[in-house]
């Protein structure tokens, strides 16, 4: 895939994800600080992404779309075991982290702080789910 095609669905993905621990945070009240920790981290990693996306005059969708796709997703994921859930979450996400890498590696030298800032960030919320989870 183009390497700006990545950066706009890296950039939408947090957007959504953010919206998606949002989510989470409703539906487990008693996990709700750590799921607003995760969605303020996905909003931090967006507002990085957001100047490759000016940079490369990428549109992204609407916000509001974006938000209501992590919503939604939030939405179909709550009804399981919050463990669980964030058990998947770890292998899961562990494909991102292999993704985020390899735009790293096709990137341009400008845009490394940001690309690597975006793997670092997945890095984070596997080890703070891991912490979270006892795994």
């Amino acid at each position: 895939m183009q390497y700006t095609l990545q950066v706009l669905e890296a950039y939408e993905d947090e957007v959504a994800g953010a919206a998606y621990f949002d989510g989470l945070a409703l539906a487990y009240p008693q996990q709700s600080a750590f799921f607003e920790r995760c969605a303020a981290l996905e909003r931090e990693t967006a507002t990085q992404l957001s100047a490759l996306v000016q940079k490369y005059q990428l549109t992204p969708q609407a916000q509001t779309t974006l938000e209501e796709r992590g919503a939604l997703d939030a939405r179909r994921d709550a009804g399981s075991d919050c463990k669980k859930l964030m058990q998947q979450s770890i292998k899961s996400y562990a494909r991102y982290v292999a993704e985020f890498k390899a735009l790293e590696a096709t990137g341009p030298v400008e845009d490394q702080p940001i690309l690597a800032a975006l793997t670092a960030h997945e890095i984070q919320l596997i080890e703070w789910m891991q912490a979270e989870t006892g795994s």
